[in-house]
């Protein structure tokens, strides 16, 4: 079973234990694969989603599966997820379990068919601006469409030059 990844432009950044995404909007051949957790109450164990079948078996799958669960997760508790935790073991939890209304930690993938055990997790996001010449935090931007819209990230306007993360450890 798949888990869902959304094909993004952008590069992953990497500095040390520091994992970025840069999108890129100009360069659609570049992507990262995205996958949104979603998280279970109290322990706040992560299920990255494959399928979800409602309360009559019908399968719900792909992006879908996200706005499903906005619409719908409230009235259907004992509606399915299956998917893989973050370490690549296949689980899978009722609705009920869940905490539907958690932002979503954010995966991302370097390939669309990676094993959900390589995923890397994502805390920035970071948007190349011209103008910009000193990373700036900012809100999410308003036109960042669902589920990115919901991801548990930080989100940074940065220079179309800035390739290293050092802007985020806090200085001694």
């Amino acid at each position: 079973m798949r888990i869902i990844k959304e094909p993004v432009p952008g590069i992953l950044v990497v500095d040390q234990e520091l994992v970025a995404l840069r999108l890129d909007s100009t360069d659609p051949v570049r992507l990262v694969y995205l996958s949104y957790a979603l998280v279970t109450r109290g322990p706040e164990h992560q299920i990255l989603p494959s399928v979800l079948l409602d309360d009559w078996g019908m399968e719900i799958g792909r992006l879908d599966l996200y706005r499903w669960i906005e619409e719908n997760g409230q009235m259907f508790p004992r509606a399915e997820v299956f998917g893989t935790d973050p370490f690549g073991v296949k689980t899978q939890y009722f609705l009920r379990d869940l905490e539907l209304s958690a932002k979503y930690p954010l995966y991302a993938f370097a390939e669309r068919n990676a094993a959900s055990a390589s995923a890397a997790r994502v805390n920035v996001i970071l948007i190349p601006d011209d103008l910009t010449d000193e990373p700036q935090r900012i809100t999410r931007p308003s036109d960042i469409k669902p589920p990115l819209r919901k991801a548990d990230v930080e989100w940074w306007r940065v220079g179309l030059r800035q390739d290293t993360l050092d802007f985020l450890r806090p200085s001694s």
